[in-house]
């Protein structure tokens, strides 16, 4: 479960809620790993063993702790990218929770237009960001950024990797398809 989480975070949930769900993982595990023991008997992982566990016994349960999270990242991932790939499996992508999560994406291939509360406008790429369910602001890198006015005119260009912006400071941020400034930059040559 924790290496689903740490794929795809969400709030945290309740100390009761993550017990129920452990033992609910645990004893599908532990139900598999059962079921593996007694059809290979030359594997021999003493699942039977009465009293404490044998080591074999431990260390296939963990391996199936770990087997399980990565099989539900990648059974999250293919639901995205079927998702995004067949226009009529569109109803089987997962629900990100968050709207941040599904604009900051590194599939999205639009270019941000970012307005600051200080009345700086940026245009970039959202190349990074952070995703803290249980935080109310976030941070993102806007790379290959310009800073423009209010008609997106370039005044100048960032030097470096971007401009580091939290969330707190954002009043909006506007994507725009395609390629913003002509001859300048191109979402195929700069996208991550």
């Amino acid at each position: 479960m924790q290496l689903y989480r740490a794929a795809f975070p969400v709030a945290r949930s309740s100390d009761f809620a993550q017990l129920a769900w452990s033992i609910i993982y645990g004893i599908f595990i532990v139900a598999i790993v059962r079921m593996i023991d007694t059809a290979l008997p030359g594997l021999s992982l003493q699942s039977q063993h009465a009293g404490f566990p044998p080591t074999p016994f431990i260390a296939a349960l963990y391996g199936g702790g770990i087997g399980l999270g990565a099989f539900l990242v990648l059974v999250h991932r293919l639901r995205f990218w079927l998702s995004r790939h067949y226009p009529f499996l569109r109803n089987i992508a997962p629900d990100p929770q968050r709207i941040w999560v599904s604009v900051a994406d590194r599939s999205n291939t639009n270019w941000a237009t970012v307005f600051l509360s200080d009345g700086a406008i940026y245009l970039g790429w959202i190349s990074k960001y952070t995703f803290n369910p249980d935080a109310v602001d976030q941070d993102f890198l806007l790379s290959n950024a310009r800073r423009v006015d209010e008609q997106l005119s370039e005044l100048y260009r960032v030097t470096g990797i971007g401009v580091y912006i939290n969330t707190r400071d954002v009043k909006r941020i506007e994507f725009v398809e395609g390629d913003p400034m002509p001859n300048d930059m191109t979402v195929e040559s700069q996208s991550p």
